[in-house]
């Protein structure tokens, strides 16, 4: 599972050529001109802040500067250019602020927060402010509880951040060590889980359905699959069916597999693709203990709902490719 990644460079650039500074990095470097809050939105680990000061400030803040340039490079890709191309006479000084990570959390959230303050010494601060009070050798720490090998928009990282007085070398260092212990003992049950996944379909279309269902768990980042092999799946008491078997370790819970899985047997006009069955400590899941209600219940539009559900957490992409694999499943049965 992914759970670690670093995030943007912040870069202050003090000038007295705020235009053509700024011409410069959009023109060579295909910066784009934002606001902080729009760059966040727009950024990844590969992106690079560039605030252009002037040459007044001693440390900088963001209060101080006139522009904002994001940059789809790295820092050192930036600097690189910046001194190749002379354009390094208009500059009167660049300030590198702190490094920025971005960690995957489960569980609870003030609790893993507690443990990573106490563990690295850190600082609950803002993005504003922990750039305003890190330096070149701090590490800003961001949290979330969203799959992090994309974009994220500002609103899916949880505040406070934390502010660590390490360089980001040897934050990351301990925590692709210690971070998932810290992970664990933040979930409420301080285990993870380990289940089984059977996939039976009576069609045989045993290796697109496994595929389907590889690319929502590597997609929404929900664990890391032990083991695969074939089994015979007792589905009726003196009567097995051939089943490919999927063995996957997370930190979700049962309840939050069965939605997933069922999200994926039928499409949004009803049409079956497939039984996902799961098994958790040798017992069977069943859709009907997914929400404990009363009354007369429907398997196909429960489906449904929780495939809506699913399809919000896809980005337009991701939601495109699952589309396209369900229309080709969906022709190779006619």
């Amino acid at each position: 599972m992914f759970y670690l990644r670093m995030g943007p460079r912040f870069l202050f650039i003090r000038t007295k050529a705020i235009d053509e500074m700024k011409s410069f990095l959009i023109s060579r470097l295909g910066g784009k001109i934002t606001s902080f809050h729009d760059g966040m939105n727009l950024a990844t680990e590969s992106s690079t802040f560039c605030f252009l000061t002037d040459t007044q400030p001693v440390k900088t803040s963001l209060e101080d500067v006139k522009e904002i340039i994001l940059i789809n490079e790295v820092a050192s890709i930036c600097l690189v250019e910046i001194v190749n191309s002379h354009i390094n006479e208009l500059v009167h000084r660049i300030d590198m602020g702190p490094a920025s990570m971005v960690m995957r959390i489960a569980g609870d959230e003030g609790k893993i927060v507690d443990i990573l303050k106490e563990e690295y010494q850190g600082q609950l601060v803002d993005w504003i402010e922990g750039i305003r009070l890190g330096e070149k050798g701090d590490t800003l720490l961001a949290l979330t509880n969203k799959p992090i090998n994309g974009p994220l928009n500002e609103t899916d990282f949880l505040q406070p951040n934390l502010l660590l007085p390490y360089n980001a070398g040897y934050i990351q260092k301990r925590l692709r060590i210690e971070g998932l212990r810290f992970i664990t003992q933040s979930l409420e049950s301080g285990e993870w889980y380990e289940f089984r996944i059977n996939i039976y379909d009576s069609y045989g279309k045993y290796k697109e359905n496994y595929k389907r269902l590889v690319f929502i768990l590597t997609k929404l980042e929900i664990g890391m699959i032990l083991g695969e092999s074939w089994t015979r799946d007792h589905a009726l008491l003196l009567y097995s069916v051939l089943a490919f078997q999927v063995r996957l370790f997370t930190f979700y819970t049962p309840v939050e597999i069965k939605k997933v899985l069922m999200a994926l047997e039928y499409t949004l006009d009803g049409k079956r693709l497939v039984d996902y069955d799961l098994y958790y400590r040798n017992k069977k899941v069943s859709w009907v203990d997914i929400e404990k209600v009363k009354g007369k219940r429907n398997k196909v539009e429960e489906s449904q709902k929780y495939r809506r559900q699913l399809l919000e957490r896809l980005s337009k992409e991701d939601t495109k490719q699952l589309t396209n694999m369900e229309e080709e499943l969906l022709k190779s049965l006619v």
